[in-house]
């Protein structure tokens, strides 16, 4: 069973907002995409696992750990009574070549080495049973789950630490074939109190090169006409009331200034002033909680980002009229 939800990465959020609000550089395209396609690839594995099913083992998704003083980032923990299996995903496509502990694609290097990225992952969850009550087993695999893929290696032992497509499903099948006691139980227990946030996200862009105000939600246009309890989009004919666009302001404020205070004038300067300042401030009550620090106050977010806000906000008032948007580049 799914321990936890896998959230959009923060990294992806940032990129995101920072779309709305300024064009890109190649670089930042180029992150954005990478980051993208993996998230993409780590859904398809957790569609895949709840097709073959996982009732008889716990799985934790997208977890940062804490061990040993430093934090290493788990795409996947399998855990059952009989051991612990760290999946690293990738959704590499194409050929790709394993030699001397060197990734190549189209003959050139790659920078990172996933199997170093997996012995460094399995080394933690090693070090973490050593020092628990409960001693388990740590085994790991690098998943390659587009099916476009293809591994060579002259090292074939390489192909025992790997899993393809085409064999996932049966490797899946596999791992919920053990068992999920009360010993699993607390191997879960033991990795979950070492959970912390993503403290490898640290981006911070340069408010003066952010286009401020409000933008369609659908084509991302700034050009909007102001009614009465909704701006329209006059682009695409998208209409979204003062709330969303309050609320995704929130959430690009979050994400774009991560680790700086949500204040209410922060959000009126981020929005340009075009909602009233009282309509902002019940807005954020709603959505966040008000925290003192000193003689003034911030708001923290009560939800990871704008789509579980919009979920748990229940039926509005004054509802969103979503217009498909088709770009003609």
């Amino acid at each position: 069973m799914f321990i936890n939800q896998r959230e959009v990465p923060a990294e992806f959020l940032y990129y995101q907002a920072l779309a709305a609000r300024r064009n890109l550089s190649p670089d930042e395209q180029f992150q954005f995409s990478n980051i993208q396609k993996g998230f993409e690839g780590e859904c398809l594995y957790d569609q895949i696992f709840d097709e073959v099913g996982h009732q008889n083992v716990y799985i934790f998704r997208d977890l940062y750990l804490k061990i040993g003083g430093s934090v290493t980032q788990y795409d996947s923990i399998v855990i059952s009574d009989e051991n612990v299996t760290i999946n690293e995903i990738k959704n590499f496509q194409g050929d790709l070549h394993y030699e001397k502990e060197n990734w190549y694609k189209n003959g050139y290097l790659l920078e990172d080495d996933a199997f170093s990225q997996l012995r460094r992952a399995k080394g933690k969850l090693i070090k973490l049973s050593k020092n628990s009550d409960v001693k388990f087993d740590v085994e790991g695999s690098l998943i390659f789950i587009n099916d476009d893929f293809r591994l060579t290696a002259e090292d074939q032992t390489v192909f025992e630490k790997t899993v393809t497509r085409s064999y996932v499903r049966n490797y899946m099948k596999k791992l919920n074939s053990r068992n999920r006691g009360n010993r699993a139980k607390k191997i879960a227990n033991i990795i979950n109190k070492h959970k912390v946030s993503n403290e490898f996200f640290d981006k911070n862009p340069d408010i003066s090169m952010l286009k401020l105000g409000l933008y369609c939600g659908e084509c991302k246009s700034y050009d909007l006409e102001k009614n009465k309890f909704h701006f329209t989009c006059n682009l695409c004919g998208t209409r979204e009331t003062y709330e969303t666009h309050v609320l995704r302001a929130i959430n690009d404020y979050k994400f774009l200034f991560y680790n700086q205070p949500i204040t209410k004038n922060a959000i009126l300067k981020l929005i340009n002033y075009e909602i009233k300042k009282s309509a902002v401030g019940r807005i954020l009550k709603k959505y966040c909680n008000l925290e003192s620090q000193g003689r003034s106050s911030v708001h923290i977010f009560k939800y990871y980002d704008l789509k579980a806000a919009k979920a748990s906000a229940g039926e509005p008032r004054y509802k969103d009229k979503l217009v498909k948007y088709v770009s003609s580049k």
